[in-house]
This record gives structure tokens, C-alpha cells and sequence, in this order.
């Protein structure tokens, strides 16, 4: 089972999750993106939509990766905390980018680099922000303060 989980501060991740996806979605998406088409309201409850996705992949990936080294290795991240954070955001990036694109869910624009999995163009920039974001809101949920 989930050793220590109740030990994550995990109101505290998705807090953090949806602030840091938030930045990197607004300041990604109408330039990495095909959206220029899209009307104001669908463009918008598109992107309100994929932040509250990104947070609920941002909890996924804390809990998966407490599943392989405990939770308590997460609070703070050790080297082990770390690298399950990373390496469970990275297939967890790969996997859903490549459904999301197998699906045709969204198009990216020129501007997008990618790289091709399995048949499919996959974007690095969400590849790299399911990888990365995650990780980085368990560390702002669980670190401490200290005193000078």
C-alpha cells in the first residue's frame, strides 16, 4: 500500500501544481499550439480545462512515485524522491502526450519541437512540463522554512 501517503501534504501539491501549470500553459499554448482558430470561450475552457487535467496528472505522479519509494522519501524529495518523481512524470508525460496525439485532441504549431513515438509527433514542451512540474510542486508543498 501507500507507505506513510497520509504524510503527503497533498492539497498543498495540487496548490502548487495548479499555480505552476498554470504559468506554463498561458505562456506555452498560443505560440506552441494550434488554437489560433479556436474562439475565445472554447480556447478558454480548453486551457481552464487542461490546467485542472495537468493538476490531477501532478497528483497522479506524486502518488505514483510515493507508491515506488514511499512517501516519506517525497517530503522533501530525497535522491530516490527525486528520481521516481521524474521518472513516473516522464512516462506519464510520454504515455498521455502520445494518446492525447493518437486521438488527435490538439495540433501544434511549427513552433512546437517534437520527436516521434511509436507513429506519433509528441511535443517536448509538455513532455517536459508533466516531467519536470510535478516534481518541482512536491518540493514547493514539502519544503521547510528555516529560521535564521
Amino acid at each position: 500500500m501507500l507507505r506513510g501517503y497520509s504524510d503527503l501534504p497533498l492539497r498543498r501539491v495540487a496548490l502548487w501544481g495548479f499555480g505552476l501549470h498554470a504559468l506554463w500553459e498561458f505562456g506555452q499554448c498560443t505560440v506552441l499550439y494550434d488554437m489560433w482558430s479556436w474562439g475565445f470561450w472554447r480556447a478558454t475552457v480548453w486551457m481552464w480545462g487542461a490546467i485542472v487535467g495537468d493538476v490531477v496528472i501532478t497528483l497522479g505522479v506524486a502518488l505514483g512515485a510515493a507508491l515506488l519509494v514511499g512517501a516519506r522519501r517525497l517530503d522533501p524529495p530525497d535522491r530516490a524522491g527525486w528520481a521516481a518523481l521524474l521518472g513516473v512524470g516522464f512516462a506519464a508525460s510520454v504515455g498521455l502526450e502520445w494518446a492525447a496525439q493518437a486521438l488527435d485532441l490538439w495540433g501544434y504549431s511549427d513552433l512546437m519541437p517534437t520527436v516521434t513515438v511509436l507513429g506519433h509527433t509528441v511535443g517536448l514542451s509538455p513532455v517536459v512540463q508533466v516531467t519536470t512540474l510535478p516534481a518541482l510542486a512536491v518540493w514547493f508543498a514539502t519544503r521547510r522554512h528555516r529560521a535564521t
